[in-house]
């Protein structure tokens, strides 16, 4: 048996050059994963924010723009709730205790823009944020949003508050 013509070891040296290039670049920057640190503090009770959905979607009040919503939660929350476009399910989950976070809305600057939503059992169900009670050092780049959130306010006499660090794919809602 003869050895392997060099024509056919470079072209097996190049193949096995390109098969590595495509894994490595289908692993690359894409491939990052959905992530949430921080906590969220609600009526006095602290939650670890550990669940992040984001998406881009018509503005509710500017239909021409898009904005981009960012969900953090402490539990998962089923996907038939995060893609329904008002999340009412959530403020029921949210009522009984069965999930607790914050909703912001940023604009395509990443600075908070509109409303968004807290929920907690302790404000029974959900109550509205304004874009003035919430921090944005958000990037958002094409299909990534990348950065530091934060926010707080009071309903009532109870206090919210949370800060996170969050690295998400954006989903498109139209």
């Amino acid at each position: 048996m003869h050895p392997p013509s060099r024509s056919i070891a470079v072209r097996r040296l190049l193949s096995i050059a390109a098969f590595s290039f495509v894994a490595v670049t289908a692993t690359g920057r894409g491939a990052d994963a959905d992530s949430v640190t921080g906590s969220f503090t609600a009526g006095g009770k602290t939650y670890r924010l550990a669940h992040v959905y984001a998406r881009q979607q018509p503005s509710m009040t500017d239909k021409g723009q898009t904005v981009v919503v960012i969900l953090m939660t402490d539990t998962e929350v089923p996907k038939s709730v995060v893609d329904d476009r008002y999340r009412l399910e959530l403020t029921d989950m949210a009522r009984a205790g069965k999930v607790h976070g914050v909703s912001v809305t940023l604009g395509p600057d990443g600075k908070p823009s509109g409303t968004g939503f807290t929920y907690a059992k302790e404000f029974d169900g959900a109550i509205v944020n304004r874009a003035d009670q919430q921090k944005s050092q958000v990037k958002v780049e094409g299909t990534r949003a990348e950065g530091d959130l934060s926010g707080n306010g009071t309903f009532g006499s109870d206090r919210w508050e949370y800060t996170a660090k969050v690295k998400a794919t954006l989903a498109t809602m139209k």
